[in-house]
């Protein structure tokens, strides 16, 4: 009988929590500053939205479909069925805290700005030209990242696409859910 040797789950100690911090410190301080620098930072939001910015938009047009893989229609109404998931999202959106719009935003931005989209995000096109592979390749390597900053990262874009849709009724046959009846 072969033994399989198991590898200890990941721990972080002390000086990688520490150079961990160091590192998302220093690329959200040059990803700010830079967007800062190039107007992005300051762009408003898109039209008939009240946070998600058209640079936003973009990026989240290319998760969707991945991260929701198979959930999503495959026809023609696909991209319809993407614009009421965002304008959705922009209304959840728009009910939580400033600092948690900021983070997001900051998160994006490190997305989008083309040097840490090549470094970080490991994706050479604008996200608009990304094709499925390139975005799947992008999730996984943040979601196996050594680094805790984009493991979190990874887990707020994921969770947040999936939440969203799964709270549209048009997902619930899929799930199974029966929402409650209401007596009145």
């Amino acid at each position: 009988m072969k033994s399989v040797v198991v590898p200890p789950p990941m721990s972080m100690g002390r000086r990688d929590f520490l150079r961990t911090g160091l590192f998302g410190a220093m690329a959200l301080s040059t990803v700010s500053f830079s967007a800062a620098l190039t107007g992005c930072a300051s762009a408003p939001p898109a039209a008939g939205l009240r946070v998600l910015r058209d640079s936003d938009l973009v990026v989240l047009r290319a998760l969707m479909p991945v991260v929701l893989n198979g959930a999503m229609p495959a026809d023609a109404t696909r991209e319809n069925v993407i614009s009421e998931s965002l304008q959705l999202l922009d209304n959840l959106l728009e009910g939580s805290s400033r600092a948690g719009q900021q983070q997001l935003h900051q998160l994006l931005d490190l997305m989008t700005f083309p040097p840490t989209r090549r470094l970080v995000a490991g994706v050479q096109h604008d996200w608009a030209a990304a094709s499925p592979d390139d975005v799947n390749s992008f999730l996984n390597k943040w979601r196996d990242s050594r680094f805790s900053l984009l493991r979190a990262g990874y887990l707020a874009l994921t969770q947040m696409i999936a939440m969203n849709w799964y709270l549209q009724p048009r997902s619930w046959a899929a799930i199974n859910y029966v929402p409650p009846r209401v007596i009145g």
